[in-house]
């Protein structure tokens, strides 16, 4: 897992950014900062928190999950939201299938709590 900026908290958090294009991401992260899961580009940035309040909503169903591999033999994982199926967050990309699959279901566990902290 990478890891980013020094975490404000204690517990695991979504920051949202804004890229040098103007488009804003989310991040899921531990509490040690490590990332669990990027979201998509957004134009605004309340797009963003809809898309982190999708993520609070379907993290915790495991059918929302899709684990796969890159070109690279490299496996991730998407997170959909129910119904429309459109991908909410994507993860960093894992050595072995065993790391993704702990990390989706850290993601499973913590994401529905996590805080939103402003960057």
């Amino acid at each position: 897992m990478k890891k980013t900026t020094p975490p404000k908290t204690k517990m695991p958090h979504f920051t949202i950014q804004q890229q040098e294009n103007h488009t804003w991401f989310y991040q899921l992260l531990t509490s040690e900062g490590h990332i669990l899961l990027n979201g998509t580009p957004h134009e605004f940035k309340q797009s963003c928190l809809g898309e982190i309040l999708s993520v609070k909503m379907n993290s915790s169903y495991k059918e929302n999950y899709e684990i796969s591999q890159s070109h690279k033999k490299k496996h991730f994982f998407t997170l959909r939201s129910m119904g429309s199926q459109k991908v909410i967050g994507t993860s960093e990309l894992f050595n072995n299938a065993e790391d993704c699959l702990k990390t989706s279901n850290r993601v499973r566990k913590e994401a529905e709590n996590a805080e939103i902290v402003a960057t």
